[in-house]
């Protein structure tokens, strides 16, 4: 039997396998149509105040929701809020399953900002990076939805 982290990194290579390549069309495609999908989402779940993670070349875009700022750089609108004050929580992923348990990285900063929120979440990924189960650990946190370029899937 393979221990955990065995089984995590061999999801990560199997779910990175088939993701859309980073710059493709089919990746910035998907980016956008998630990206509008989360949008809309939480503009009819009245959220005000959204918390996003800036996403690197790989992970599903988040381009669409920064704006470029005084010096040309894209940054989000507002200022700095405290964690209570959030309404929605988006998070990366390299793999999640309908029953919201996620797979990142490896070292636990979206898990530990997750048990600390304990509000309303949702991981913002590709249709590909749905599977069937993550393996988790105790120190794994869920999150409340998942939201793909084709579909939003609530957590029961």
């Amino acid at each position: 039997m393979h221990s955990l982290n065995d089984q995590k990194q061999a999801l990560r290579a199997q779910v990175r396998a088939r993701a859309p390549k980073p710059g493709s069309p089919a990746f910035v495609d998907a980016s956008v149509r998630a990206q509008e999908r989360l949008s809309a989402v939480a503009l009819q779940s009245g959220a005000r105040v959204i918390a996003l993670y800036r996403a690197l070349p790989s992970e599903c875009g988040t381009a669409c929701v920064f704006v470029a700022g005084a010096l040309g750089v894209e940054e989000p609108t507002g200022g700095p809020v405290s964690l209570h004050d959030i309404d929605l929580l988006v998070v990366p992923a390299i793999a999640v399953d309908t029953a919201g348990r996620r797979l990142g990285r490896g070292k636990g900063h979206y898990d530990a900002t997750l048990a600390a929120y304990g509000g309303s979440s949702v991981a913002l990924v590709f249709d590909s990076q749905l599977v069937l189960e993550v393996p988790v650990g105790e120190h794994d946190r869920r999150v409340g939805a998942v939201c793909t370029e084709a579909r939003w899937v609530s957590v029961p």
